[in-house]
């Protein structure tokens, strides 16, 4: 009986450690193929398409929320996370700005217009260098995309999540158009 109890120690111990290793392996969500990043692969020049339909959507972000009072912060990973809906069309992403809580530009994302083919998505996380250099409570993005049909639609979120201790905290922002219209010609 004792023999038996420590194999199953020795198995559940190899299982968690196999677990454990795979789940420290890094992923990237935008490659579409082994080594091939939607974000280098799915580019063009701007100015290279006409888009009679666009839209700017204001994203808030936080990379550090209060807790308990205005002394203590805890630390966010934030990702901003861009989704065409589209079964057929595609969407073409003009800008992503990252603003800090004082309204100043932090990083522009790219310099060519990205685009995402139907059902196609991308993420973006903010770099520990982006959210040190100031604290974000306040920060945000601003993504201009356009598209061909006014019935194109894109999911633009932001998530934050952290952990501390045995508590985890995560939580979804909406992006919000700012354009003064839904889509405009």
């Amino acid at each position: 009986m004792n023999y038996k109890l420590q194999r199953m120690k020795k198995i559940t111990t190899y299982l968690a450690l196999v677990v454990f290793l795979y789940s420290c392996t890094s992923t990237d969500p935008n490659l579409k193929k082994e080594s091939e990043n939607i974000l280098d692969v799915n580019q063009l020049k701007k100015g290279s398409v006409e888009l009679p339909y666009r839209d700017t959507i204001y994203i808030p972000m936080y990379t550090e929320i209060y807790m308990k009072n205005d002394t203590w912060k805890l630390q966010l990973t934030p990702t901003i996370s861009v989704r065409n809906t589209s079964l057929k069309d595609t969407v073409y992403i003009e800008e992503i700005d990252h603003y800090n809580s004082q309204g100043e530009l932090v990083h522009q994302y790219h310099d060519n217009i990205l685009f995402l083919g139907p059902l196609q998505s991308i993420e973006y996380v903010v770099a520990e260098r982006e959210s040190e250099s100031e604290a974000m409570i306040g920060g945000s993005f601003i993504i201009i995309w356009g598209a061909n049909s006014s019935k194109v639609k894109p999911i633009i979120q932001g998530i934050m999540i952290s952990s501390h201790g045995p508590q985890g905290i995560s939580f979804l922002t909406e992006g919000v158009s700012i354009s003064g219209e839904t889509l405009r010609e």
